[in-house]
């Protein structure tokens, strides 16, 4: 990847001007027509991203129920593109699915949180809400938790409840998926220096 252009954080851009962007050495995001850079993501974080990834890949991927992505481009309203850790398709719906991104609501996103939490907690969550995606989760790496939101008939999460290492991760969208989350966060791949 090679940085062409001299936009600044914050430069206001329209949809269509984001995505004629050159690409960019750092992650970036649309929020609310505002251009935002991406802290880069730490080791741990990377490493938890691509586990949870490879799990949902084994369980609904190659058994055909659904489409996983790291990260990705996710087109949510004329405003709104952002880079969500991991987002799941569920088969059937991969019209949403375009060559450079995906345009609308997946159907389970889900962000590890960084060091530029409010953004997942509180505006991620809202345009997610906003945007129709039926499950939000929230990957805590300092806390070693992860928080499954579902959406409510009024537009709005609600936690299911939390969950660590103790449990097993599964979701109503897909009752063949079950994961210990034990081999997430107990990996003895996982480095957390």
């Amino acid at each position: 990847m090679t940085t062409t252009t001299n936009i600044k954080a914050g430069a206001r851009l329209t949809l269509d001007e984001f995505f004629e962007l050159p690409e960019m050495e750092q992650r970036i995001e649309l929020h609310e027509g505002a251009l935002y850079i991406m802290p880069e993501p730490n080791l741990d974080h990377q490493f938890l991203t691509q586990l949870l990834w490879k799990y949902l890949f084994d369980q609904l991927v190659a058994a055909g129920l659904a489409y996983a992505y790291v990260p990705v481009n996710l087109a949510l309203s004329a405003t709104v593109c952002v880079a969500p850790d991991i987002i799941v398709v569920r088969a059937g719906r991969e019209d949403i699915i375009h060559r450079v991104r995906v345009y609308g609501a997946p159907d389970i996103v889900v962000e590890v949180l960084s060091s530029d939490r409010n953004r997942d907690l509180v505006d991620k969550r809202e345009w997610y809400a906003a945007a129709g995606v039926p499950e939000y989760w929230i990957l805590d790496p300092d806390a070693d938790t992860l928080t499954p939101l579902a959406l409510g008939d009024d537009g709005r999460y609600r936690e299911r409840a939390v969950r660590t290492a103790a449990d097993t991760l599964t979701t109503p969208l897909f009752p063949a998926f079950s994961r210990p989350l034990a081999q997430l966060f107990d990996h003895p791949a996982r480095i957390r220096r």
